[in-house]
């Protein structure tokens, strides 16, 4: 397990998480011209991030290493995970469920009772091993032929 802190991100740090998340696409087996598709999902919202509703992971000499965004849907308790990335080098290390432990406690300060997810398909097993239940399927909106599996995650009481 990498050493690492989960911290609040910085609106001066969107451009390079916006890459962590890119590279992280990119070793899913993405080719560029998709990546070109999947941008607007994969840049970092810095209105979330003004909010304090994106966290980094942050290992030793300040490398960060993935981050994780959420927001509230206004539908009482149901909270939407944005996005989760991990820098590639730095993953099977605990750095995403690290960072999903901190988009759990983020929902309990905002109510939230159920985190909606839409997995990309190398990801099922991560969020299906956190304990989410799969509930669907939905085509990502930025590149419909890309099908994300849909799960809830039950926040448990804390």
């Amino acid at each position: 397990m990498t050493n690492n802190r989960v911290r609040p991100a910085r609106v001066d740090e969107a451009a390079e998480l916006t890459e962590i998340a890119v590279r992280a696409t990119k070793h899913d087996g993405y080719d560029d011209d998709t990546i070109v598709r999947f941008m607007p999902g994969l840049k970092v919202n810095l209105a979330l991030i003004a909010a304090g509703l994106v966290f980094v992971a942050e290992g030793e000499a300040g490398i960060r290493q993935g981050y994780v965004a959420a927001r509230p849907t206004g539908i009482g308790g149901l909270i939407l995970l944005e996005g989760i990335f991990v820098d590639p080098a730095f993953w099977r290390r605990g750095v995403g469920s690290r960072l999903f432990a901190a988009v759990v406690e983020l929902s309990r300060k905002m109510a939230g009772s159920v985190i909606l997810i839409n997995s990309n398909p190398s990801a099922v097993g991560f969020y299906a091993r956190l304990g989410a239940n799969k509930i669907g399927t939905t085509p990502f909106v930025f590149s419909p032929d890309v099908k994300l599996s849909m799960f809830a995650f039950e926040i448990p009481a804390g």
